[in-house]
């Protein structure tokens, strides 16, 4: 069964594999008021938005105050893209004082446990952007981990499940939340984008085409964690009484201290050796496999906004906050939005 509305051809991909794939060539990602405005960037940035006296610098340099944003000029309508909010985040995403040794895909995704509404997030990379909406890749087998969390903690069964299909539609309520969120944090652009709304599988098939491109020892990984299972647990009682060195717990406590020789050594067993041997047993079960299969626990998922909010610094807190909201069912490039300017 499908989505109402649901687009079933592969949708066009904007960035795959950040740092990796080149974007698509051929994208027209930008207004021609866009462009037309950034042609002036450089002279409105020179005149309006960097301290031009030595007083101001001495000022904004003060430890005691907190950061005050100088590098963009305001951000106003005719800036950015007025019809698609993913191709506004390509324009965002490729900025050139974004080199790739700044990571830009970095990414925070937040998801909640159902029915408590307890939220978690941890750090992510994007590794591709489409025409439907942001993906990342990771384990969602564990019931422990984000995947108990958006598609539901399974049977019980100490097997991983298998990722849902694309096309597959939760029968009982409960069992799963798939509204997640997405934060990019550029600090040296003094950038942010919030991205709001449904996560869905990807295909086996769109799934695969990335798992190829990651190195053996990945994969081995990608095998062998069971991502967020606890390893090992300790009360504070044993950690006390088990306590390596001294110098050790000097570290711990924030003091200044010489490192031991021996750091990397544990007299306690905490959990690593389990893991260790996991991933050695799947050495072996692939010794001479030239091409590692995709664990079917492991893969893809879009999240497909709802809503797409763009945030630039501005003096005195007064930040420019545009919002992409979208409108109707239809996704893609297909969809609607209506932006909003919000409240700092």
């Amino acid at each position: 069964m499908e989505h109402e509305g649901q687009d079933t051809r592969r949708p066009k991909k904007l960035i795959f594999a950040p740092g990796d794939i080149a974007p698509t060539p051929d994208l027209k990602a930008t207004a021609q008021s866009h462009s037309q405005s950034q042609t002036s960037i450089s002279d409105i940035r020179s005149e309006t938005s960097t301290p031009t006296s030595t007083t101001e610098t001495q000022i904004l340099s003060n430890p005691s105050r907190a950061h005050q944003f100088t590098t963009n000029p305001p951000l106003t309508i005719s800036q950015i893209h007025n019809t698609n909010p993913l191709h506004q985040f390509h324009t965002w995403f490729r900025d050139p004082r974004l080199p790739a040794s700044s990571a830009p895909e970095t990414c925070t995704l937040a998801t909640a446990s159902m029915p408590s509404g307890r939220v978690s997030a941890r750090v992510v990379y994007l590794k591709e952007l489409d025409e439907r909406g942001w993906v990342v890749y990771s384990n969602w087998g564990s019931r422990e981990g984000k995947g108990g969390q958006v598609f539901g903690t399974g049977t019980g069964s100490d097997e991983l499940p298998a990722m849902p299909e694309p096309d597959s539609i939760q029968q009982e309520i409960g069992v799963g939340n798939k509204w997640g969120a997405l934060t990019f944090c550029w600090s040296n652009v003094e950038r942010q984008v919030r991205i709001e709304g449904l996560l869905e599988p990807l295909s086996r098939e769109e799934s695969e085409l990335y798992w190829r491109t990651r190195e053996r020892g990945s994969q081995i990984g990608g095998w062998a964690s069971w991502q967020s299972r606890v390893l090992w647990d300790a009360q504070p009682e044993m950690l006390a009484e088990r306590q390596r060195r001294k110098s050790v717990a000097t570290l711990q406590e924030g003091v200044a201290g010489d490192i031991p020789h021996d750091i990397e050594q544990t007299d306690i067993e905490d959990g690593r050796s389990l893991l260790e041997t996991r991933v050695k047993e799947m050495e072996a079960k692939f010794e001479g496999v030239k091409d590692i299969p995709l664990p079917p626990f492991w893969g893809g998922v879009r999240l497909v906004p709802e809503s797409v909010e763009f945030w630039q610094g501005r003096r005195s807190r007064l930040h420019d906050r545009f919002r992409y909201v979208r409108i109707g069912s239809e996704h893609g490039e297909g969809a609607s939005w209506r932006v909003q300017r919000l409240s700092p």
